[in-house]
């Protein structure tokens, strides 16, 4: 089920803040803020929304959605910048353990930069977790001339959601996306961002 439909589905029931007067004006709601966490990437950027080098040692994460309006339409050409820690739950970061520990073909961060259609896309590895974060997440920003937009972070009904990480309870909905299976080792998820 992709963003568009939680939202439907919620707010059918009735389930969302809001959602009586955001449903009636035709307006899909803003993807709530998260945390940036204490392991934003530092250093030069990379550049590439490919996060895996080589040959996977881990599940892979197909990671895809599109960054849309209020009213849905398409934000072309805005930056989405994702970091998240290893399999084994380690960021690349000098203030996270291990780091001598790190998974040599994953990058740790990587951005992409949207389509006419709003699009963006990533391949990467499916989170791992973490004694501070059970949940299994992902976190992003989005940029448009080097202005942050949003910073927020994703979640994974398959794998437990949020639980009690997420900064915004009422809305979390809004950012947890569906895990399907693409194949041998391989998951897909897709999430809109409304900013």
């Amino acid at each position: 089920m992709n963003r568009r439909q939680v939202v439907r589905s919620a707010a059918a029931a009735g389930v969302l803040a809001g959602a009586g007067p955001l449903a009636a004006t035709g307006q899909l709601p803003k993807t709530p803020r998260d945390y940036t966490g204490p392991f934003y990437p530092r250093g030069p950027r990379n550049r590439t929304h490919d996060l895996i080098v080589g040959t996977p040692r881990a599940d892979v994460l197909r990671l895809g959605g599109r960054v849309l309006t209020p009213d849905g339409a398409p934000r072309a050409g805005v930056l989405v910048d994702i970091w998240h820690a290893d399999p084994r739950g380690r960021y690349k970061h000098p203030r996270d353990r291990d780091q001598d520990r790190l998974m040599e073909e994953f990058l740790y961060w990587g951005e992409a930069v949207t389509d006419d259609s709003g699009t963006f896309a990533f391949r990467t590895y499916v989170p791992g977790t973490y004694a501070a974060r059970p949940a299994r997440h992902i976190h992003y920003k989005v940029w448009a001339d080097e202005k942050e937009l949003l910073t927020s972070q994703i979640y994974f009904a398959e794998f437990g959601g949020p639980g009690r990480q997420a900064r915004s309870r009422d809305a979390v909905a809004l950012q947890t996306a569906s895990v399907k299976p693409a194949g041998a080792g391989e998951v897909t998820a897709d999430v809109d961002v409304v900013i």
